[in-house]
């Protein structure tokens, strides 16, 4: 999107679109204290956390005000702001050069100030401190927030200025967002502003306004807030009746090991229980991986949902990991094919310079997208990294769950082990079809194994077509994946590894190969074992007499052929013309993940099947009536379903459960929330009038 237009008239900065200044020219900072920062006074001993809604960031200084407040306090605060024209950071960095006493926090700011892409941006400043920065027009943006607010800036351009920002539909919105008594704090003392809160349910008083404006308003909300839409995906239910103190977090892959550092980060005592020997040992246990979003057209949901979780995985890996773990040195993904090509030529029309990725329509051997904060990533020394210090029981099947009194939770292990804690985290990957056998969730399990060879495709960064392809590490260069949806077979085939192959052969022949190179490392390639103890060793050259028919694999069971969706591989004398016969495989590695049926992750809190299905059984003909509140499992929450991208959609999965544990506003829009909810599946076949 584009940015701001700023001119600057001394040192205040002026909009040439609103013929308006950013802010006061006289001393800015007295006016963000005294109009807005001045309401934490009010309400700091009422609460030990305050969710703050703003319209209008603009240059960011009320933020600047009260992140310096809160950032060595005991207090958390949890700021959202939206902003349809945001400001270039070259520019909010010129900005800030005059508040020299902001310049504890404004660095921060920048240091984390996100590229200019339409939708939420969520950014952890502190350990207290959040936030979300909301690009794109006020009134769309106040339907997509989630949260009840303590208090509300408005603080757009004046009113005679920018219309649109301050009218009663606005106001409404705002309204549906507060907790009653919370406070509207603006430096504007308009009549219509006045009418058009006094219309949404707001008490309006005139305050003396600041310096040499006469008047300001300040109101505080006394009415009703209005019933939510699709009230079966609301986030509120008050299932927990004591503030967490402890998590037991199931699962020792990406997703729970993140989400086991943000929970320690929040001050829990947590416990990770892993069933395998070590943790990073199933579908995150590749030697090497790539950060990178998917890409669709640009308005479709599930794209929109990764764009999100990428920028939110690489900024919390950057700030959490180091290089032995990931290195950003970019990725590129290649339009393979003609859809891909699609939503390539739909992004340029879109948004081209959106900050996350450069379009290269000459690039060979196909077109493609660099994207700039792409990564090579370790996904076993992340799990490490993210789990150091972290209680971790290995050797620990779960079994089931109970609820005690009080919320807490009591999880069963098959060797007669019992944990009790106040919040449980099911992140428990491909396992997640057993768990959830008698929930109307459609997920499944994928088998997909990963290549090694020696070096033979000369690239500085990781890219992905039809196949991937990461830079080599420690001597190994990694290829993959294949994709069998519920075949189970732990032992690598050569047959797939002869596919992973196939999938990548222009870039293992002619410019793109440079098998002269194979020392890329300076270190010896002739392994025995995988760096990280984690692939089967082979060491072999490509022979296609080792390729094996799945349909003779599998003939003997029938119903697991029909499952697996199996197809023969492709013919021999095809694979041979693709694969240059120099290749070494030196490994392979099997892992599984698991997949839901729309391709989305599922992320939230575990409903109440049969709550559900009793309160929402006539959806289908009783559309516009009112239904009640849905109901949950008492601090039960689930981050699964990652699919081949859980090193992006993980990071998010651990930061919204954490939204819903502390009720903090939503890292995502409501309308992606919605997507990832566990009961989208059974809603569905709900309106639908089927059982």
């Amino acid at each position: 999107m584009k940015s701001a237009r700023v001119v600057f008239k001394g040192a205040v900065p002026f909009s040439p679109e609103f013929d308006d200044i950013y802010f006061n020219a006289d001393y800015p900072i007295g006016q963000s204290e005294y109009v807005f920062n001045s309401v934490f006074d009010e309400i700091w001993d009422k609460k030990s956390e305050f969710n703050l809604l703003e319209t209008g960031f603009g240059a960011g200084l009320n933020f600047l005000c009260a992140f310096k407040r809160f950032k060595n306090s005991d207090k958390f605060l949890n700021f959202v702001s939206i902003e349809k024209t945001p400001i270039a950071r070259d520019d909010l960095a010129k900005i800030y050069a005059n508040f020299s006493e902001l310049a504890d926090v404004s660095g921060e700011l920048l240091d984390a100030y996100p590229p200019l892409v339409r939708g939420f941006h969520r950014l952890n400043l502190a350990p207290n401190v959040t936030l979300t920065l909301c690009f794109g027009d006020v009134d769309t943006v106040l339907d997509e927030l989630s949260f009840i607010a303590d208090a509300v800036f408005m603080d757009g351009f004046a009113p005679a200025k920018n219309e649109a920002m301050w009218s009663e539909r606005v106001c409404a919105k705002i309204a549906n967002l507060c907790a009653f008594g919370s406070s509207v704090c603006t430096y504007s003392a308009s009549g219509a502003l006045k009418r058009a809160l006094q219309n949404s349910g707001f008490e309006v008083n005139l305050l003396k306004g600041y310096g040499k404006k006469r008047e300001m308003l300040r109101a505080k909300f006394v009415g009703e807030r209005k019933a939510e839409s699709e009230i079966w995906f609301s986030r509120f239910d008050p299932a927990a009746t004591i503030a967490p103190r402890t998590a037991l977090v199931i699962g020792g892959g990406v997703a729970g090991c993140v989400c086991a550092f943000k929970l320690r980060q929040r001050g829990l005592d947590v416990t990770i229980a892993e069933k395998r020997s070590d943790i990073a040992l199933n579908g995150s246990g590749n030697h090497c991986g790539i950060l990178m979003p998917l890409i669709t057209k640009p308005t479709v949901n599930l794209g929109r949902m990764h764009m999100n979780a990428f920028l939110q995985a690489a900024r919390f890996y950057g700030q959490n990991l180091g290089a032995q773990e990931i290195e950003f040195c970019g990725a590129t993904d290649y339009a393979y094919e003609q859809k891909t090509l699609e939503r390539f030529y739909e992004w340029r029309k879109f948004d081209a310079d959106n900050g996350v990725f450069e379009l290269k329509f000459e690039d060979e051997p196909y077109a493609s997208a660099f994207i700039f904060c792409g990564a090579k990533a370790r996904p076993r020394k992340m799990c490490k990294a993210a789990s150091a210090g972290i209680k971790t029981l290995l050797n620990c099947e779960f079994t089931g769950f109970e609820t005690l009194g009080g919320g807490a939770v009591r999880a069963h292990f098959k060797d007669g082990r019992i944990i009790d804690a106040d919040v449980l985290v099911l992140a428990i990957g491909s396992e997640s079809m057993e768990l959830f056998a008698d929930y109307d969730i459609r997920l499944s399990s994928v088998r997909g194994q990963v290549t090694h060879i020696k070096p033979a495709v000369w690239t500085p960064v990781p890219f992905s077509a039809k196949g991937y392809v990461c830079p080599p590490t420690q001597g190994v260069q990694v290829i993959g994946a294949t994709y069998d949806r519920n075949l189970f077979l732990d032992e690598p085939r050569s047959s797939d590894d002869e596919k992973n192959l196939a999938d990548v052969a222009e870039f293992l022949d002619g410019k793109f190969a440079k098998n002269e190179r194979l020392n890329l490392d300076g270190q010896d390639l002739n392994l025995t074992t995988d760096p990280d103890g984690a692939a089967e060793t082979l060491n072999y050259d490509i022979n296609l007499s080792k390729n094996t028919d799945l349909r003779a694999k599998t003939a003997g069971d029938s119903a697991q052929a029909q499952d697996a969706n199996l197809t023969a591989p492709e013919n021999s004398s095809n694979i041979a013309a693709k694969i240059p016969q120099n290749i070494r495989i030196i490994g392979s590695k099997v892992g599984y993940r698991s997949y839901s049926g729309d391709r989305f992750a599922l992320i939230g809190r575990l409903y109440d099947e049969d709550f559900y299905k009793d309160s929402y059984k006539s959806l289908l003909w009783t559309k516009g009536k009112p239904n009640p509140h849905p109901k949950y499992v008492p601090n039960i929450y689930v981050s699964t379903a990652h699919g081949s991208r859980g090193l992006c959609t993980a990071v998010l999965g651990a930061e919204l459960i954490c939204d819903l544990i502390f009720d903090r506003p939503l890292c995502v829009e409501k309308s992606l929330f919605d997507e990832l909810h566990l009961a989208r599946f059974l809603i569905r076949k709900l309106k639908k009038g089927l059982k």
